[in-house]
């Protein structure tokens, strides 16, 4: 009986010893308390609820922006930045991840960022659940593992404001440097980090997507400028860039069809724009439906975030007509709807699930709302 106690006692001291070596192989790590609604109430890892089909609404806390899905645990995560970055946020200005269920989208919880991180613009998932995020204002890179509730972060160069992310097959992170005018690769297992110039000076990068080929494309949204690019993605992170001239104002944001097509929101245009890779055309659609004061910027409008569903439709938010909707691409049909909150501001936060349910959020209103499909259409 001694034997089995001490065997048993050795199991345990070496699984603490294990945890323990775990969590200080992140240097950075900082593990500070959540704000949380509920705290006590434990939330199953896996909310993997039947989903619903009918429209919800959450509050959320912090002006809301980007949205990313954990399909694997059945969340969906909401980066607030806690201010609205066209005012120049202050890189002391802290913000919020908020965690909901995938299933209905449900509130869960708050996990606010500590000491030294700033204003989360965008997220992404990686296959452990972990949340990475972009915080232009700090020039830095940051990660969440929910599960244990440890931080990182990883400054890119002085100036870079990392904006749009995403993954690329290997599981290795892109993303847009606004300010640097660069596109930013870091290797969440060996942490390194390369930052590519991209040819044009001074193109203000900002969307990032992987086309179902594994290529990745980014806008340019530098006024006038007119062009998207894209690359190749490579394990050592050093790419070659390939820019291609559009027929917009502004490319914003940017996402692909199942068909490998390029799609792209135009801003105060009030277009999307939709370019073929393999004859290098571009077409634009106009989806704003309002009187254009000032041609070719329509002050009425702002067109931001843009999706394609499984049956080819583009979803996309105004963020001025406080629309959001979509686009028939083979009639040009356009059907949106305006949202009941005058100034809710639907911008860059716009996403579909595999359910095609269209989730988004409303920076002024302080919601995160989940459409079906059928709520438009």
């Amino acid at each position: 009986m001694i034997g089995i106690v001490l065997a048993l006692f050795s199991i345990a001291t070496g699984l603490i010893l294990t945890l323990a070596l775990t969590n200080t192989a992140k240097p950075s790590g900082i593990r500070p308390a959540p704000y949380s609604v509920n705290r006590s109430e434990e939330v199953p890892l896996s909310s993997h609820r039947i989903r619903s089909m009918v429209a919800t609404q959450a509050a959320t806390t912090l002006m809301p922006w980007g949205i990313a899905f954990d399909y694997v645990h059945g969340f969906v995560w909401v980066a607030e930045p806690g201010c609205d970055p066209s005012t120049n946020c202050p890189s002391t200005t802290a913000g919020i991840l908020g965690q909901y269920a995938l299933s209905d989208g449900n509130f869960i919880q708050n996990f606010n960022e500590p000491g030294g991180f700033s204003s989360p613009l965008f997220a992404a998932v990686d296959t452990a659940g972990h949340v990475w995020f972009t915080e232009p204002y700090s020039h830095a890179i940051g990660e969440f593992d929910p599960q244990h509730e440890v931080w990182n972060q990883w400054s890119v160069k002085k100036g870079g404001s990392p904006y749009d992310l995403t993954f690329d097959a290997h599981g290795n992170l892109w993303f847009t440097e606004f300010g640097a005018n660069n596109i930013g690769f870091f290797n969440p297992k060996t942490h390194t980090l390369v930052e590519n110039p991209i040819p044009t000076p001074n193109s203000n990068p900002y969307g990032i997507t992987v086309d179902p080929h594994g290529t990745i494309w980014f806008t340019e949204n530098r006024n006038g400028l007119g062009q998207i690019a894209s690359f190749t993605p490579t394990l050592s992170g050093i790419i070659k860039i390939t820019e291609h001239a559009v027929n917009a104002q502004r490319p914003h944001l940017i996402t692909s069809d199942r068909a490998g097509n390029i799609w792209y929101s135009d801003g105060f245009s009030g277009d999307v724009g939709k370019f073929d890779p393999t004859s290098g055309n571009s077409k634009s659609f106009q989806v704003y439906t309002g009187t254009c004061l000032n041609p070719p910027a329509c002050t009425g409008t702002h067109i931001s975030g843009i999706y394609v569903d499984s049956k080819g439709d583009v979803w996309f938010s105004d963020s001025l007509s406080q629309r959001v909707g979509y686009l028939i691409p083979s009639t040009g049909q356009v059907v949106a709807q305006k949202l009941n909150y005058n100034n809710a501001h639907p911008y860059d936060g716009l996403t579909i699930d595999s359910s095609d349910r269209v989730w988004f959020t409303e920076e002024y209103a302080l919601t995160l709302t989940m459409w079906p499909a059928s709520m438009v259409k």
